[in-house]
Order: C-alpha cells, then structure tokens, then sequence
C-alpha cells in the first residue's frame, strides 16, 4: 500500500509538472504592439520551439483593470509604463515595471484620402473633414496622446464635436479604413506595418514636442511568476534581437 500510494504521488507530481510546462504563455499587449509583437513571438518560436504562446491585444487600461481581478495573463505589455508601475505596487506582480519602448503617434487616412497631411496637425480644421477618430483618452494612452497633441494646437475644443473615440488604437485605425472616419491620430507602429500600408495613405509624424512621452511599459503578474517562460519571453524583448524588432515599427527602445 505504501508503494502504491508513492507511485501515485509520482504519478500526480509529473502530470503536474507536465500540465505547467504545455500550459501557453498568455501575453497581453497594448493594441500598438500587434505587429512587432507578432513579429517578436515569431522570432522566439525560432529559438524555443516547443514555446506555446498566445497574444491578447487591446487597451492598456481596460487589461489593468482586469488584471486587478487577476486576470490569467502571465505578462502584461502596457503603452504606458505607469499602469504595471501600479499593479506592481499594489501587489499584483512580481519585480519591478521595466521600459522596453518609447513610442509615436500620427495623422493617418485611409487608402483614397485626399487631405493634405504635410500639414501637420493644421489638417484637422480641414472643412471637408466629417469625422477624425483616436483611441479613447479614459484607457488609451495613445488616445491621451492624440488628445494632448489637439490640445497643444488650440484644436481640442473647437473639433471635439467631430471626434469619434476607439476602444483602442486598432479600433481607431479601423474607424479611418472603413469609412467611419475621414481622418485619425493613430500608433506609428500601426502605420507602418505592411498591411496598413496598403490600407492607408502615407501618414505624418506628430511632434514628440506636442504630447507627454509614450513610455512603455511591462511586467511579470504574479500569474506568470508561475510559468517558466515568462522571464524568458520577457529577456527576449530586451535582447538585442527583440529590439531591432520594435525599432521597425518605428519605436525608440532603450539602451542595453
């Protein structure tokens, strides 16, 4: 009986272990970093090829939210490294919130638009202009960052009336492709990817002078403290190849 009873414990020991290392690595990242971060998981697959990883895209502060509830996401990518700096104080995580990415914002339409973007910010007051869309200020920082900008022109109040606000930063770039908007402020990320070169006109760079740095931001949850991938995945990001990823969708990325 007491063989039995220690096999089993065995038994039950190495399905557990086995149960941890199949369990996917569930990643949340800021709607900005669908492109790179598809690119980044790509690449290390390549290294680790047994890795299962499984990206979530969305608003930065809707997965703060969220992970304040615990949330089983095992690492959160935010476009604004005050909310892990948050979570992590209130006990949510485990180290301490690291910077992996400074990004930008700009003026972007779609395919067949006819406004001058070259000039700049001005373009908003364009007259033919129905709508201009951005992420939402309440929990996209990209959308404080487009609100800002407004701002720093004396356009914010007098345009208001013809803002239509994303959930997130893909929602917003969706509202310009379909239509829904003539015009947007949108991530420089989106704005390069391959695929939104297709379905965009060429865009223009907002001044970084014009809005609050986008400091980005990541963390480990106190979820993710339990899977071995986590610190992996997360020192990939900062290795040098990770960092030359991000810099093709245009983000500044801190020194080594």
């Amino acid at each position: 009986m007491k063989y039995f009873l220690l096999f089993l414990l065995l038994i039950l020991t190495s399905t557990t272990s086995l149960h941890a290392q199949q369990r996917s690595l569930i990643v949340f990242a800021a709607a900005d970093l669908r492109y790179a971060m598809n690119e980044v998981v790509t690449a290390f697959k390549q290294t680790h090829p047994g890795a299962r990883i499984e990206t979530i895209y969305g608003s930065s502060g809707k997965a703060y939210a969220q992970i304040r509830n615990n949330a089983p996401y095992d690492l959160y990518f935010s476009a604004n490294i005050e909310y892990p700096e948050r979570l992590l104080q209130d006990g949510h995580g485990i180290g301490e919130a690291t910077l992996y990415a400074i990004g930008r914002i700009v003026i972007w339409q779609h395919k067949g638009g006819k406004l001058a973007l070259s000039k700049g910010m001005e373009v908003l007051r364009d007259p033919s202009i129905r709508r201009i869309s951005i992420a939402n200020p309440e929990h996209a920082p990209y959308g404080v960052a487009g609100m800002e900008a407004m701002k720093t022109h004396g356009m914010w109040e007098e345009l208001q009336p013809k803002v239509v606000m994303g959930e997130n930063i893909s929602q917003t770039a969706h509202f310009i492709v379909s239509g829904a908007a003539d015009v947007g402020i949108i991530a420089y990320s989106l704005a390069l990817a391959p695929e939104m070169k297709q379905l965009g006109e060429p865009f223009e760079l907002i001044d970084v002078k014009d809005h609050k740095p986008l400091h980005q931001g990541y963390m480990i949850t106190n979820y993710g403290a339990r899977h071995p991938l986590s610190r992996i995945f997360a020192d990939f990001i900062e290795s040098e190849e990770g960092k030359e990823i991000l810099k093709m969708y245009g983000f500044e990325v801190p020194a080594q």
